[in-house]
């Protein structure tokens, strides 16, 4: 849970990736901006790509700003609550520990059965609030991947792109990029207009 920005970069990276797949035409549409290349006597059709730095992105995507600030105060809500928790067994343990020398063996076994119940308690605690807090970062992908993939149909309904590709420093999925080819402003400014209209 300590990783929450590499995770959700790692999560949003594989999410976009998914739309190297995808043709943005429909079938029968030409390209309006099409280029075709005669060689030994057959018409090839150029591939348009065009990418979006996935870094640039999420700084500036109002929508991603706001739901990574709710995840990372949930998960420190999760850290405090598991905090708490595991302060308040160390004291227990810190009281047992004192009285020891007092006790009878039976209410030493009995005051030690207490406490791993309660230490079992705590880790399945935590491992739900790990849980939990997973599937709110998946669902906040998968709902991001979906809104930019619709995004990108409308963006792209022209056909002049035949792949939209993300491209991060911090993942180099790609090795070379034409700045030429960086729709990244275009796409944020329309998906946060987007965005502002739905609020």
């Amino acid at each position: 849970m300590k990783n929450l920005s590499l995770i959700l970069n790692a999560i949003l990276f594989v999410l976009v990736g998914v739309l190297f797949y995808l043709h943005f035409q429909s079938p029968g549409k030409t390209q309006q901006t099409q280029q075709i290349l005669q060689a030994d006597g057959k018409t090839i059709a150029i591939p348009q790509i065009a990418y979006v730095n996935i870094d640039s992105f999420q700084s500036q995507y109002e929508f991603f700003k706001v739901k990574r600030a709710e995840l990372e105060a949930r998960q420190s809500a999760m850290e405090s609550e598991l905090g708490r928790s595991v302060s308040a067994f160390q004291g227990k343990v810190a009281v047992l520990q004192q009285k020891a020398q007092t006790m009878t063996e039976e209410e030493g076994m009995a005051a030690q059965q207490r406490l791993m119940q309660e230490q079992e308690k705590i880790e399945q605690r935590k491992q739900t609030l790990e849980a939990q807090f997973m599937k709110e970062t998946q669902d906040f992908n998968i709902k991001l991947q979906e809104m930019m993939i619709e995004y990108l149909k409308k963006y792209n309904a022209d056909g002049r792109f035949t792949y939209i590709l993300p491209y991060s420093q911090e993942t180099i999925n790609l090795l070379y990029v034409n700045e030429m080819n960086n729709i990244t402003d275009d796409v944020v400014k329309g998906m946060n207009e987007e965005y502002k209209n739905k609020k």
